[in-house]
């Protein structure tokens, strides 16, 4: 079908196309053939399938594709029946990741986190004459070699940031001819430029650590408290906040006499000009269902007047899950996030999603049981380091 074309843009802005595709392969060989090769990505995100297809809960990715104005494209035609992607013109763009709203950055993909398969459906285009080639000859033409997608899936990157990668200038795999370790080093490259745009903000002094049941996160704590003492050589008071739930926090109690800290069962009072350091404080676990217990929590922090809230995660947990949390922590108020038990999770890239256009700064990784040590507080260097070892 004739998609409709959108009102015309202003000088600066050309008209956009969604389009919804099965792979990122599939989304660089629809747009290279449909817009051209000018054309840029401003937009990725999992979506489910409608029709049958949604029904059994599969899921595909939308590709928002502007091209440079002026541009002609009021005579194309897209056909757009299942199974074959739907090519469609839109009259305004979606606000590109860079400044959408820190909870709907992770709540717009929650439901559609699971890797897409590769396919092979044809996206073909129908002008008058001559006939096109065929659609699957295109995206086999267009696309990157297998290889090296090959190899970044298998290292645990998601289709929407492989389909990112893909969409730039500079991606490793327009040139079939470079060697393949050259092509992985310059996606480390554009990896390590898109991290380098994350917002990097001090911790404050008054710092709250939250996170689901059994994430680690006292642990996490006594980690970052180690490399606050014996890295940094600073100092503060340490508490904990259980409401009226037993934490079962003296280990924590104990390692702070261990590292001479001020350790109380409650949050220490504000005191103007002491010079006191440090107030780190550890309070019960957030709750993905009890919205009560998150919300008393909430307010609990705010009447303390403490505007550091770090947020804790497991990075075994699944990507849906470390979605739903991380929405929940947003809602919190949280500004950092630490990653824990990482010493057993063999694939570090899906962390990159929590990592690039983040509202949450990265703050530490954990890589052991033990209450010091065995921490990364690199965190982007440490996640390039493990997804791109030859680099």
């Amino acid at each position: 079908m004739q998609p409709e074309v959108p009102p015309s843009p202003p000088a600066e802005a050309g008209p956009s196309y969604r389009f919804l595709v099965r792979s990122a392969e599939e989304a660089v060989g629809a747009i290279r053939q449909q817009l051209g090769e000018d054309a840029r990505v401003v937009s990725v995100r999992s979506v489910k399938a409608g029709g049958f297809m949604g029904l059994m809960g599969n899921t595909r990715l939308e590709v928002i594709a502007q091209v440079p104005a002026p541009v002609a494209q009021a005579s194309a035609v897209v056909r757009s029946e299942e199974p074959r992607a739907d090519v469609s013109a839109v009259a305004s763009v979606p606000q590109p990741v860079t400044g959408r709203g820190p909870a709907g950055l992770y709540a717009s993909a929650a439901a559609a986190a699971a890797p897409i398969a590769s396919s092979t459906t044809a996206v073909s285009a129908a002008p008058a004459a001559p006939a096109p080639p065929t659609a699957a000859a295109a995206v086999r033409r267009s696309a990157p070699p297998q290889r090296l997608e090959s190899l970044l899936r298998r290292s645990g990157l998601s289709e929407q940031l492989i389909a990112r990668l893909q969409a730039s200038a500079d991606w490793a795999g327009n040139d079939e001819n470079r060697p393949l370790h050259q092509g992985l080093s310059q996606v480390a490259g554009q990896i390590r430029q898109l991290a380098a745009d994350v917002v990097s903000r001090p911790l404050p002094a008054r710092t709250a650590f939250l996170g689901m049941p059994g994430v680690g996160r006292t642990t996490a704590l006594c980690k970052w408290l180690s490399a606050e003492v014996f890295t940094r050589g600073l100092r503060g008071r340490v508490g904990s906040i259980e409401f009226d739930r037993q934490l079962g926090t003296e280990d924590l109690a104990v390692f702070a006499e261990l590292l001479g800290l001020e350790y109380f069962r409650q949050v220490p009072a504000v005191e103007q000009g002491a010079g006191r350091g440090f107030c780190y404080v550890d309070v019960p676990p957030l709750s993905l269902t009890r919205t009560e217990d998150n919300a008393r929590l909430h307010r609990f922090l705010d009447d303390e007047g403490i505007a550091g809230r770090v947020l804790v995660v497991s990075a075994l947990h699944d990507i849906t899950l470390l979605r739903q949390t991380c929405a929940v922590g947003v809602e919190l108020g949280c500004t950092h996030v630490i990653f824990t038990q990482l010493d057993e999770l063999p694939q570090w890239g899906k962390l990159w999603d929590f990592l690039i256009e983040s509202p949450l700064t990265p703050l530490l990784l954990t890589l052991g049981p033990s209450l010091s040590g065995e921490c990364e507080t690199d965190v982007i260097e440490a996640v390039l380091r493990r997804t791109f070892p030859w680099n």
